[in-house]
């Protein structure tokens, strides 16, 4: 697809596929698209050229409640939570949103807090908890809409090294075990490499490489563009 703004290409003729089962990295510099993209998927933004589809479905000039509800979730770049709703009102409501009824979402609910050990931040008002916390809160919201696919726009973001390790543990099962396709946006490398299946990289609004981690890694164009000289040995699992 490619998306303008005026006379701005935010996104060149970029064309990607993530399947269910699979984590798909999307990185880049700041201002690559990586954002706009996810963004364009979800509905928020409509393509200037080209489709999106689920399966042969095509969900682009959808609205994103309707993109939501043909199972494609996402999180934003910052934390975007009902700040006066405790953390248990946030997910019930988010799976109310494609269409379950308060019961099913209750039962979602309690099922999310206890994946992701969260049960003492139940009662809590969203906008009390640390940022760190607010990023957990809002995958588990994705969750909640039972999507096909999850797009996490940077949910390491605000994380300490426990946090994030224990992050990127329960990320790794979710393809498998919830049979859903997760695209990740993250400047954490380690967690990406450690993560994804495969990596796509973009550069100035175009798709400059595909590849799994240790292909990305060891990538000319990716090293000049945004890892940098001896990053093909600093990522080794």
């Amino acid at each position: 697809m490619t998306k303008k703004f005026h006379e701005l290409t935010a996104l060149d003729t970029v064309s990607i596929q993530l399947r269910r089962g699979e984590v798909l990295g999307l990185i880049g510099p700041n201002g690559s698209g990586k954002s706009t993209l996810i963004n364009t998927i979800s509905g928020v933004l409509q393509p200037t050229t080209g489709v999106v589809r689920v399966g042969d479905t095509v969900i682009s000039g959808r609205p994103p409640h309707r993109i939501a509800r043909a199972g494609v979730a996402r999180t934003f770049q910052g934390a975007r939570i009902f700040p006066a709703l405790s953390v248990e009102q946030n997910i019930v409501v988010a799976s109310m949103g494609v269409g379950a009824s308060r019961r099913q979402a209750q039962r979602r609910a309690d099922e999310l807090i206890e994946y992701f050990d969260i049960e003492t931040w139940r009662r809590a008002a969203a906008d009390s908890l640390p940022y760190g916390h607010k990023r957990i809160v809002e995958v588990a919201r994705g969750l909640a809409m039972n999507p096909q696919f999850l797009m996490l726009d940077e949910p390491g973001a605000g994380l300490d090294e426990n946090e994030s390790e224990e992050l990127l543990r329960r990320l790794t099962a979710l393809p498998q075990e919830r049979d859903l396709g997760l695209l990740i946006v993250d400047h954490d490398m380690p967690l990406i490499m450690r993560l994804c299946h495969r990596i796509h990289v973009l550069n100035y609004g175009q798709s400059i490489a595909e590849g799994t981690p240790a292909e990305i890694r060891r990538d000319p164009a990716v090293l000049e563009a945004y890892l940098g000289r001896g990053a093909e040995y600093a990522y080794d699992a």
